[in-house]
């Protein structure tokens, strides 16, 4: 399996030789956690998404979650997520029930994370009209896998307990159509930035996210999506 995840980042950049797009964007989020017992706990995240510079809507996503932790190293979790997607042919919705593990180990000061995820996704499907607008055309059902490698460690000491960290992550975005066999790459995520506790509860992140991701069905066509990304996280 590590195998098989190492040859498929290095083929990326292979894959990905074609026409590419920048974007520009900000990327927003509050993530709240709340323990119900030293097993479970719900999780919500809420991502506010703009682009080309702020001056336009990208995504809107809701995503609540229920985990059950079974040790230190080991959570699972089963959720639910709904985005509202902007585009400039016609906005659309997309309803995504999932699974998940979660794998975590630690070596000196850092801290190491193995996410995969299983998706199964509900997105109305947009098509042309013969007036030439856009309209909502029933819905289509596809699924997607995920896994993300995630790499965190404390850089220096602020004031007593409280430390600035670094976190980098990288995730691969894979198309499984209809069934949990790869297809093709969905899109590629690379994240750097730096975290810091506000109290014992709240902590905030800032950094550069790089998603790369094709344009439609295009095997060609491609949107490189430049990203200033800052995430609240809250523990209730």
């Amino acid at each position: 399996m590590k195998k098989i995840i190492i040859c498929l980042f290095l083929s990326i950049p292979f894959l990905m030789i074609a026409q590419t797009q920048e974007k520009y964007s900000s990327w927003n989020s509050l993530i709240v956690d709340y323990k119900l017992n030293d097993n479970f706990y719900l999780k919500n995240e809420t991502h506010f998404r703009r682009t080309n510079f702020l001056s336009d809507w990208q995504q809107i996503l809701i995503r609540p979650s229920f985990h059950y932790k079974y040790n230190e190293t080991v959570d699972f979790a089963v959720g639910y997520t709904y985005s509202r997607n902007y585009r400039n042919t016609r906005n659309f919705n997309e309803n995504d029930t999932w699974q998940q593990l979660q794998l975590l180990h630690k070596s000196n000061k850092s801290s190491f994370k193995h996410r995969f995820r299983l998706e199964q996704r509900f997105i109305e499907n947009v098509v042309q009209i013969p007036n030439g607008n856009y309209d909502i055309d029933g819905t289509d059902f596809k699924m997607r896998f995920r896994y993300r490698f995630t790499w965190s460690m404390p850089l220096f000491k602020i004031t007593e307990g409280k430390n600035i960290g670094i976190t980098a992550f990288d995730e691969i975005w894979l198309n499984t159509d209809k069934g949990i066999v790869p297809r093709s790459i969905n899109q590629n995520w690379f994240y750097a930035g730096l975290s810091y506790p506000l109290s014992k509860k709240a902590s905030i992140g800032v950094g550069f996210l790089d998603a790369y991701a094709p344009v439609g069905n295009s095997n060609h066509n491609f949107i490189n999506n430049n990203i200033l990304q800052t995430t609240l996280k809250y523990h209730l």
